[in-house]
């Protein structure tokens, strides 16, 4: 592994969109996916033994709570930094967030533009770190505020899938109750086919904003319904 190659740590417990993020930071020039946990008691024990220098970190686990997790490494002082990744809105999470000094705090569904974004200006901060010795004003300046700026980019999504209506399923899946909705139901909400409701909470699940379960019946099929994942 290279001296400058940044060692990143995966900590979420969808398996399959912890692999997606594998798969997008190992597209990024100088960085390496060295461990994925999948709970935050497999997280505690292996951050102390990688080291890594970057924890990508989702908040709800079923046996704890990311945030809690942010605070344990921070106490360690090591040099490990955390980038948030998450679909928690509330906005008592992203306070606690900043207070926890992470880098960034970025909502599912993780778009690979955003979030390659990140990494780049990540990977920049540490460059432009290593190069000074002693702290100016001017470099002050240019850390806590230029570097912080948001750069915008037009968010990619995958074909059949138009921003527009991706927010006003989102903004429906918020009023959803425990029982969750069917893609009929929702469609009829949002004003478009089944087919096309189904397609896009499909794509929610799949990117770990919501999550789906089958509802039995009595009689016919067993039906597929929709809703909030739950904060444990």
């Amino acid at each position: 592994m290279e001296k400058d190659t940044i060692r990143t740590l995966i900590v979420e417990d969808d398996v399959k969109i912890a692999e997606i993020q594998r798969i997008f930071t190992e597209k990024i020039k100088n960085y390496s996916v060295i461990g994925i946990a999948h709970t935050i008691t497999e997280a505690k024990e292996i951050v102390p033994v990688l080291e890594p220098d970057l924890v990508l970190l989702d908040i709800f686990f079923p046996d704890g709570n990311g945030i809690d997790l942010l605070w344990e490494i921070r106490a360690t002082k090591k040099k490990t930094d955390v980038i948030l990744i998450t679909a928690a809105k509330e906005v008592e999470f992203f306070e606690e967030g900043l207070r926890g000094g992470v880098f960034d705090y970025i909502l599912k569904p993780l778009i690979f533009t955003r979030f390659a974004d990140t990494l780049e200006k990540y990977r920049i901060h540490r460059e432009n770190l290593d190069k000074i010795n002693q702290i100016s004003q001017t470099e002050v300046d240019h850390f806590l505020r230029q570097e912080n700026k948001t750069t915008t980019h037009a968010e990619e999504l995958p074909k059949g899938i138009d921003g527009i209506t991706l927010k006003k399923i989102v903004k429906m899946m918020e009023g959803v109750g425990p029982k969750g909705i069917s893609a009929d139901k929702a469609g009829s909400l949002v004003g478009v086919s089944r087919t096309t409701s189904r397609r896009y909470l499909e794509y929610l699940v799949s990117n770990g904003v919501i999550v789906a379960d089958l509802l039995y019946q009595a009689l016919g099929r067993p039906e597929r319904v929709y809703r909030k994942k739950s904060p444990l």
